[in-house]
């Protein structure tokens, strides 16, 4: 009975460090890992410039969303958005909001839709990533003082 009581914890410390070894014996400084499995996916991007309606002068510091992403219109009034899909035709909203208040004028928000069923993908791999559609979308907005 003492053997066993002294066998069998000893074999599942063994096993333990053996498992532990397993688990950390990878190494970080070899080649990125390839993905063999996954869904196919492409990115959808759209581009362009925020203007006030009126002046046509560019308005910077608008927020730019779409599918969840969120950017900004640099000093130029220029943005650039992209989300990643199915690679298949797709339609977004995207929406233009002032959310610095009188920094830069006071506009009121803006959505807009986008089709990327017309275009077809460019720079793909052959694989899961499909590449990437794009669309210049240059807006308007209307000054609200």
């Amino acid at each position: 009975m003492r053997i066993r009581n002294y066998i069998i914890p000893t074999i599942n410390k063994l096993i333990l460090a053996f498992l532990a070894l397993l688990g950390f014996s990878c190494s970080l400084d070899g080649p990125d890992p390839v993905a063999e499995y996954g869904m196919p996916s492409a990115d959808f991007k759209a581009y362009g410039s925020i203007v006030d309606e009126s002046t046509l002068k560019k308005v910077p510091n608008i927020e730019v969303a779409m599918q969840g992403d969120t950017v900004y219109s640099d000093e130029n009034g220029i943005y650039e958005i992209r989300t990643v899909n199915f690679p298949q035709s797709q339609i977004f909203t995207i929406s233009f909001n002032d959310v610095n208040g009188a920094l830069n004028g006071v506009y009121l928000p803006k959505d807009t839709v986008v089709d990327f069923s017309d275009i077809d993908f460019a720079n793909g791999d052959g694989a899961w990533y499909s590449g990437e559609k794009t669309k210049e979308i240059n807006i308007k907005l209307t000054s609200d003082e």
